[in-house]
Order: C-alpha cells, then structure tokens, then sequence
C-alpha cells in the first residue's frame, strides 16, 4: 500500500471516533439503568439481508397465475474458466441492552479475501456504541453524509443552503430501535464494501445480499460508485440473497429453478420484471443454484466494463469453493462477523463499566408460558 493511498484501519477508527462523537451524551448516561439483552434471545445476532422494498414486487403482486402467455428463460450451465481473486464482505450487529436514553450496540464486519493460495481476513469490530435518543436526529443525518447523501434519513431546512440543517426525521428512517440500530450495521458493511472492491484485482467481489437501488438505507449513487470502483479494478460485483422475498411473475425465486432438479445452474430472470422494477437492480438478476444438491438462491450480477454477465458468474463459480451449495468465503465471512455468546457477554460488561451503567433486573416470563413458551409465536 502507497503512501498516499487511504489506509482502511485508520479509516474505519477515524469513522467510529466521529460516531462516539455525535451519539453519545456522557454526562446523561452514568447511573441510568440499563436491561441487558438475554443470550437465548434471537435478537442478539442480526446478519441479515435488508428487505427488498415493496415497489421491487409492484410488477409481480397482481400477476394471474393462472396464465402462461410469457416465454420462460432457458437454463444456462456453469462452465470452467480461470480462478481468480475473489473477496466477500459480511456483517453483523448486537444489541447488548436498552436503556431510558437509548440502545447499546455494537459491530463486527469481516473482508475475506482468496488469492491463489493465500487467504486474508480483515475484521472491523466496535466496542460498545450508545446510540442516545437526543442525538438521533444529528446522527442520522451524519450517517447520510458519510454514504453521500446527506438528505438520506432527514428533512433538511430548504431555507439555508449554505449550513444544511435537520429539521426532522423521514418516516421509514428510524421508527423503532431495531430500525434505527440496523442504520449502523448497513454503514459499516457498506464502508467495508468501499474497501473490498479495490482490495483486488480482476476479480470477484461477493456480498451478502442483493443490489438493489434507492432502498431506504443506501442511497443509488452509493452503490454506482461502488460498481465504478470495482470496475476500475477489473472487479464483478456478485450479491447473492439467501432469504430473498422477491416473487417474479407470482413465484418466489427459490422455485425457479425446480423444474431441473438436482442440477447447477442458473436462470436469467430480468426479462420476466417489469420496466419499474428491472431499473431498480444493479445489473442482472438470476436464480441460481450452486451445486447438484443445494438451494436455489437470488443473484445479482454486475460484471465490469468489458466483461459480460456469463463471463462474471463463471469466473465466480471457478474461482469459489462452495460448502453446501453456498460459497465457502461467504461462510467464512460471516462467522468471522458474528457475535458468540461470551463476546456478547464482554461487550455487555465493558459497556456497563465504560458507560456507568446499573443493571436492571428483568422478570422472566418462561414459567407463566410453560409448557408451550411464546419464541415463534
């Protein structure tokens, strides 16, 4: 790494010192009693994909089932190329306790990155991070700077553009404190992300999750300069959905490769979306399947300049060892992003210690529930 090139560690401390900075109010916080998230709780490990909005599906919701008047796509085959580089970005977020003022959180993300026969795995952690409610509107308003739009989560007075001000929050941007919370965790992805397209070159760039434009916590132009990054390096950026809720035509995207059983392949989906909904991926949507016994999952393609979609996914498929029909490097980027039941244990008594915070004692309800419980109700 040159000098003059921006070194990702010191970034990303830069970054959380700015954090602690605008969310935290020291003075108000010592002594406030605080009620720790229980370790059973599922709460506690939140590495999900966001949710595809509902315009996404607007084209699909009122399709007639019963019709069969639009040409289904072929079945394409996965075909050897050469390996090359390959990196996959994962994050993950705790909610260690709530408080009268606020949540207390923190952050893990990891870079894995496969070259020939080195790995290297970057880790972005936090300690704990108090999220106060006073500052919420002062730091979503940051966080929409640092992703390039500053109006991104709030209202700003229209009336003094030289000095943006916030005047309000936008509603969809923070209703509840797992909304709000969650703001945090796609920032850092998205920061790590930054980091990962240049990171190699005329490779793969692997995300967890979907490309989707103007969602509620990522701005489009965010992920164009993304792909323009990634490009200039040589790089496709393939985001592959696990839990995708999109439906095509009246049918989830893990149904669309049943009619070949038992086989890896994959299916381009595009044609089959409206014009509304097609301008809102970033690239090519497909359903794949990674290998003969595996899911089917959503995929999206964003090859580089010069490199066509069938290019991008076989270079990705040649160059990715897969564990269950899923890609090896994902699954070691995300256990490298998740939070163990002592790490959560730590984070929770270094907050307390680090924040002055008193432990509130918190009634059990499990016996008035026995023998039935209430976890999936």
């Amino acid at each position: 790494m040159s000098s003059s090139e921006p070194n990702p560690i010191e970034e990303f401390q830069t970054l959380l010192d700015q954090l602690e900075a605008i969310t935290t109010v020291q003075q108000e916080i010592a002594g406030s009693r605080v009620i720790y998230r229980p370790l059973g709780n599922e709460e506690l490990i939140d590495d999900s994909i966001p949710i595809e909005e509902p315009s996404l599906e607007a084209d699909n919701g009122n399709t007639d089932l019963s019709r069969e008047d639009f040409e289904i796509p072929i079945i394409s085959d996965f075909h050897l190329s050469d390996s090359r580089p390959i990196a996959a970005v994962d994050s993950s977020i705790v909610r260690l306790g709530e408080t009268e003022h606020g949540l207390v959180i923190a952050l893990r993300a990891a870079l894995v990155i496969d070259q020939g026969d080195n790995t290297r795995i970057s880790l972005f952690r936090t300690g704990p991070i108090f999220l106060h409610n006073q500052r919420k509107m002062q730091t979503l308003y940051h966080l929409g700077c640092l992703l390039g739009k500053p109006d991104l989560f709030v209202k700003l007075d229209s009336g003094n553009q030289e000095i943006p001000t916030p005047i309000r929050i936008k509603d969809g941007a923070a209703n509840d404190a797992h909304q709000y919370s969650d703001r945090f965790r796609n920032l850092i992805e998205r920061i790590v992300q930054r980091i990962a397209v240049s990171s190699i070159q005329n490779g793969t760039i692997l995300f967890d999750g979907a490309l989707t434009l103007r969602t509620y916590d990522t701005p489009q132009i965010y992920l164009e300069q993304l792909a323009q990054s990634a490009s200039d390096n040589g790089n496709s950026i393939i985001a592959i959905s696990k839990q995708s809720i999109l439906q095509i035509k009246g049918k989830p995207i893990r149904f669309w490769l049943n009619d070949v059983p038992n086989h890896a392949c994959y299916r381009w989906l595009m044609p089959l979306l409206g014009s509304e909904s097609a301008e809102r991926i970033l690239g090519n949507l497909y359903a794949i399947r990674l290998s003969p016994l595996g899911p089917t999952f959503r995929m999206d393609v964003k090859p580089s300049a010069g490199r066509s979609h069938e290019e991008a996914i076989n270079c990705f498929y040649s160059s990715a060892l897969m564990r269950g029909g899923y890609p090896d490097i994902l699954v070691r980027a995300h256990a490298h992003s998740y939070f163990t039941s002592p790490d959560v244990v730590q984070l929770q008594s270094y907050a307390g210690a680090r924040y002055g915070l008193i432990p509130q004692k918190e009634i059990s309800l499990t016996g008035i529930f026995a023998p039935f419980g209430g976890r999936f109700k």
